[in-house]
């Protein structure tokens, strides 16, 4: 038995923006600008949840983007970087009260039918292995389905002192030279900058042969109240030569994409970009900056560049899956494979 028992209801778009703000741990991914966009992006339906006690108060959020099979009135409705637990009226939550969050998600994924696939956010205070634990004492299990997440984050409450001794020696002495090189810093609405920031970007994408599932122009038209989305510039005689892109939600900022021409790798411009990231993230009042993920196999230099600025290395707890009972799991499962298979052979 739970310690708790709480209800999912489904809450209307309007109001999800002032909900989701009500927590410390909202991302851009359960902001309703990024949350429309990339549900629209795959042909998926945005839903909102908001979590109560018996007496109506909410504990936890949940913005899911449900894809549908075709015929059937379900599908997989995926939960990326939530549910959204820390609410600014509560205290952080307890064993007892994730588990039934977790619950009460549950109950949501079979009464809808939906297949329900979730990732908590990457933040320090969640404890991974206590979370494993919950969500199979719920009948979530790990999935290879949705991606895992690894990454750095930078708590950004700290002072610059304190910021900079905890840089690793290799990564401070090549700040120290970019900060003596004359650089300039612009800091622009990337709405304002997709012109200047694009043909650098896709100059350094051919020149490494890099592609991201997600391309940088899906966010250059993205605005709303609850998402900001801004380009660092470094300028070195009155020229661009390397830029840094942030989205920020709530109290919490994750860097997007990067490009440092070659005079900016010879002037550190890269390492001068991140640093100035961090500070603009403090001086903004975030708490915590997500350095866009880590793959230590695939891309050993970038994660031990990231590694090196005194961040702290985090995976985030998920993916789990719950599959409700009944012969609707099994052919959600076949359309998506076959979905898959189409879409390899496609590409």
């Amino acid at each position: 038995m739970i310690a708790y028992q709480f209800s999912a209801r489904v809450l209307p778009e309007e109001k999800w923006p002032a909900l989701s703000a009500s927590f410390r741990d909202l991302t851009l991914e359960h902001s309703l600008t990024y949350a429309r966009a990339a549900a629209r992006r795959i042909g998926a339906d945005v839903q909102f949840l908001m979590l109560t006690t018996p007496d109506g108060q909410p504990v936890a959020a949940a913005c899911l983007r449900i894809k549908h099979v075709p015929g059937l009135r379900r599908g997989i409705a995926w939960l990326a970087a939530g549910p959204l637990v820390q609410h600014v009226d509560r205290p952080d939550p307890d064993a007892a009260t994730l588990r039934a969050v977790l619950a009460a998600l549950r109950t949501y994924a079979q009464e809808s039918g939906h297949i329900l696939r979730l990732r908590f956010p990457a933040t320090p205070w969640h404890d991974v292995a206590l979370l494993d634990q919950l969500a199979r004492s719920e009948a979530f299990l790990p999935t290879d389905r949705s991606p895992t997440y690894r990454t750095v984050v930078v708590d950004c409450t700290q002072d610059e002192d304190t910021l900079m001794r905890a840089l690793h020696g290799k990564w401070r002495n090549p700040l120290r030279n970019a900060l003596k090189a004359g650089l300039d810093l612009d800091i622009v609405p990337i709405a304002q900058a997709a012109d200047r920031f694009h043909p650098m970007y896709t100059e350094v994408q051919a020149a490494k042969g890099f592609r991201p599932d997600i391309p940088p122009e899906f966010y250059y038209a993205l605005e709303g109240a609850d998402f900001a989305h801004e380009v660092l510039f470094a300028r070195k005689d009155g020229t661009d030569i390397a830029a840094m892109t942030l989205g920020r939600a709530g109290s919490n900022a994750v860097y997007l994409f990067g490009a440092t021409l070659d005079t900016g790798r010879r002037l550190n411009a890269g390492h001068y970009l991140m640093w100035h990231s961090m500070l603009r993230c403090r001086d903004l009042g975030l708490k915590y900056f997500d350095l866009g993920g880590i793959d230590p196999e695939a891309n050993p230099s970038v994660t031990r560049y990231k590694l090196r600025t005194g961040g702290t290395e985090l995976r985030a707890a998920g993916p789990y899956e719950f599959r409700p009972a009944g012969a609707g799991s099994t052919l959600i499962s076949i359309a998506e494979t076959i979905h898959a298979r189409l879409k390899k052979l496609r590409s």
